[in-house]
């Protein structure tokens, strides 16, 4: 493969990363509001001598626990109402991991810049 060829081939690449880029960036503005936390099953025993939890089946809730001020901030959730704040929690787990493809994308595309400056900078034959 020619130096003309290894040049079209690298802005190809470099369109399609482009491309790839923008997709990200558009799924990173969409969307709704967003929460930083975590909904999970919380399992306790009540302490009453004749309560079933006592008897290996735990009391369970489903709760949103959050960070605020450096101390996590426990909320009971509604077993049917609270969807919504389940879906923000959802949505900020998965803004956080196209942001983090976002960075891998962005590094992607600065090596082929690079590369592409490589093979002009050989083909000038300039070392500045």
């Amino acid at each position: 493969m020619n130096a003309k060829e290894r040049e079209s081939k690298l802005h190809l690449d470099i369109r399609r990363r482009q491309d790839n880029l923008i997709a990200l960036i558009n799924r990173l503005q969409s969307g709704g509001p967003m929460i930083q936390g975590s909904v999970y099953i919380r399992k306790r025993l009540c302490g009453k001598p004749q309560c079933r939890c006592v008897r290996g089946h735990p009391h369970q809730d489903r709760v949103l626990a959050v960070r605020r001020g450096g101390r996590v901030m426990i909320r009971r959730l509604d077993p049917v109402g609270d969807a919504a704040i389940e879906e923000a929690v959802n949505a900020w787990r998965l803004f956080r991991r196209y942001r983090v493809d976002l960075v891998d994308a962005y590094r992607g595309l600065m090596r082929a810049v690079d590369r592409l400056g490589r093979l002009r900078q050989a083909k000038t034959g300039g070392n500045r």
